[in-house]
């Protein structure tokens, strides 16, 4: 009997280590522990919006508590998937009772239902009730079967400094004066704007990251639905919020256009979700399908494939707050959006972006548009010093033989819309990068 007794202690013992070192010894997000220490701080947020960095981003808190006259509050982690947003919305409901809960999600949240263990290592110290934090541990395991890696989460996350250790504790005891003793040494262009909001200040445009590297990735040829795993947690979550007496909203956020016409699964899963929320009675709504005369396109304002600067944020949300008073109005804001993915794609009168495929001793232009735009294609020879020579103007013929790129010049070629060959081109150039034609 005693040993079982010793092995019970051992054990309890060790659990008791694992625990303390999951939650005090792993690198701290520090964006993430003043997000979650206000929220716990706080027990009058009205408009809950939950999701990952999306959320986090765009978001503003104060503007749409401001325009929507709710408390509003973004309960955000990056990269966190939908077994995180359950326990990221349950430690919420802990000290607050939010009339309505958005649940922000991207296709990106169900096209796999593994949890990244970095949202994981992020989330996990900071949630307080021991039974949501076990709940999401099995949860987050029951995908990948990854128990021992998920629970020893310390081993890769680990702290490495006592510099860490001191950041850790701190966020972890105070967060505000430990941000504000950090704020020196950080990112000058980020900071905590309150409300869980996170405000991006710099001038970074995705504009080059588009033109170099978002090609139309080739579809599979398989059916975009979304998991039943997935279908069973959205319903979890829906059962909390009902639980909860809380409205609950599940929007699609908008993606950069030529990210989301690039990827062949994006509108089709976007699509699955809303079917599967239909069929489940919860109100769900895909602000990529939004309609220009609701909310003006924000491509402009994207400073890598998924986030937008402060400026876009502020935009998005004036309208999120226009849709929110609305909706919470019971005015019908379905003609606000887009029925499908075909009248979405016919709305959309440009090309986005252009690249230069390989053919046999030729290049072959493409380019992401909306399904009623013809691209017509201008090629030009550009040298060392940035001179361009003509080599063809517009046509609807992409196809260009390398034989007649002069020699010491590289291949540039511009797209636009038939019908508006006077608009602002975009264009590409064949670079180290670029795919390269056989036996150059």
């Amino acid at each position: 009997m005693k040993h079982f007794i010793r092995l019970a202690v051992f054990l309890l013992g060790f659990a008791l280590l694992v625990i303390l070192a999951d939650c005090t010894l792993i690198q701290t997000d520090t964006f993430v522990a003043l997000t979650l220490s206000e929220m716990k701080s706080r027990s009058d947020i009205e408009l809950a919006v939950v999701g990952s960095s999306i959320v986090r981003d765009h978001f503003n808190a104060e503007l749409i508590s401001e325009k929507t006259g709710k408390q509003a509050f973004s309960a955000a982690v990056p990269g966190l998937s939908l077994q995180g947003e359950l326990a990221l919305t349950r430690e919420l409901y802990k000290t607050n009772d939010p009339a309505y809960t958005v649940l922000v999600l991207e296709p990106y949240n169900f096209d796999t239902v593994k949890e990244d263990p970095n949202a994981q290592y992020k989330l996990m110290p900071f949630l307080s009730d021991t039974g949501n934090r076990f709940d999401y541990y099995l949860d987050v395991c029951r995908e990948d079967g990854k128990y021992l890696d998920r629970l020893l989460m310390f081993r890769e996350f680990g702290v490495e400094s006592l510099a860490d250790i001191r950041k850790t504790v701190g966020l972890h005891m105070h967060a505000q004066k430990t941000y504000a003793r950090l704020r020196p040494t950080m990112d000058g262009t980020v900071s905590y704007a309150g409300g869980g909001f996170l405000r991006h200040t710099s001038g970074e445009s995705a504009e080059t990251l588009i033109r170099e590297t978002v090609l139309r990735e080739k579809d599979p040829g398989y059916d975009y639905e979304i998991y039943d795993a997935s279908k069973s947690l959205l319903t979890r979550y829906k059962a909390l919020c009902e639980e909860k007496g809380s409205q609950l909203i599940v929007m699609l956020f908008p993606n950069l256009t030529a990210h989301a016409l690039a990827e062949p699964g994006f509108l089709p899963y976007g699509e699955s979700l809303m079917k599967f929320c239909r069929e489940s009675g919860i109100p769900c709504f895909n602000f990529q399908y939004a309609k220009a005369e609701f909310m003006e396109n924000l491509d402009g304002y994207y400073y890598d494939l998924y986030h937008m600067n402060g400026t876009g944020a502020d935009l998005f949300s004036e309208a999120f707050s226009r849709f929110f008073n609305a909706y919470a109005a019971g005015e019908d804001v379905s003609s606000w959006f887009y029925e499908n993915s075909a009248d979405y794609l016919a709305s959309i009168d440009r090309i986005t972006n252009v690249w230069l495929g390989v053919g046999e001793n030729e290049w072959i232009a493409d380019c992401n548009r909306g399904s009623l735009v013809t691209p017509l294609y201008r090629f030009a020879a550009v040298y060392a010093d940035g001179s361009e020579t003509l080599l063809r103007n517009y046509s609807e013929d992409g196809v260009f033989s390398a034989e007649n790129i002069p020699e010491g010049a590289t291949l540039k070629v511009y797209a636009v819309p038939q019908g508006q060959e006077d608009a602002e081109p975009v264009w590409y150039v064949v670079s180290e990068r670029s795919p390269r034609l056989s036996g150059s």
